[in-house]
């Protein structure tokens, strides 16, 4: 007799927008865990030596990032135009179905300047959560992070339609724009302006 025993990673995504406290919209997903985020995961348990020890892997998720990719986005005239076209050009085909989905498709900044890919040095693409995280239940992990009204939307980018998200490991840069994450997820658009903050909870069941 043969006994399996998989262990699924499940995921589950609360995205909560407010206006001066008030909570005026929300988005709610059950996301994938990415080909990379398996990797990540058969890495993070392995040593490469018992000297040590060494492990094969030491960096834990780390930061979340935000685009307007996605085959979600409903405002592709805004995505697709003056300001946002150029310094955030791409495709919007990316569904949240496919494991091997690398990256953000039009990853968007936190903070910086207004220059087209790669952008500048000092950008932020990515935002660190909170720490620490928290275990709703012992086979669970919550990733949690404000995005505040002065993040994402600066000038000229007064209006932002966000529709994907990202969760990165510790290697990531946040400097950079095309960093590979571990899960990822579209969602239907939020206009992300300096009248909102976004919280972001990000749960990962085994």
């Amino acid at each position: 007799m043969r006994i399996t025993d998989d262990i699924e990673v499940k995921q589950n995504l609360h995205i909560i927008v407010r206006e001066r406290g008030k909570i005026v919209t929300r988005r709610d997903g059950h996301n994938i865990w990415l080909n990379l985020g398996r990797e990540y995961l058969a890495q993070l348990i392995a040593y490469t030596s018992m000297t040590g020890p060494v492990a094969e892997r030491d960096d834990r998720i780390r930061y979340m990032g935000l685009g307007i990719g996605g085959n979600r986005q409903l405002a592709l005239g805004v995505a697709n135009s003056a300001p946002l076209a150029t310094p955030y050009a791409g495709t919007n085909a990316q569904t949240d179905s496919d494991v091997g989905v690398i990256g953000l498709e039009r990853p968007v900044r936190i903070s910086g300047g207004t220059t087209a890919y790669p952008g500048a040095g000092g950008d932020v693409w990515l935002g660190q959560i909170q720490a620490p995280a928290v275990h709703p239940v012992a086979t669970q992990t919550t990733f949690s992070r404000i995005f505040t009204t002065t993040e994402l939307n600066y000038s000229p980018f007064l209006t932002v339609p966000l529709s994907e998200i990202m969760l990165f490991p510790g290697v990531a840069n946040i400097n950079v724009y095309n960093n590979q994450g571990v899960a990822y997820d579209t969602f239907d658009t939020i206009s992300k302006t300096a009248a909102f903050e976004l919280e972001v909870n990000w749960t990962i069941r085994f």
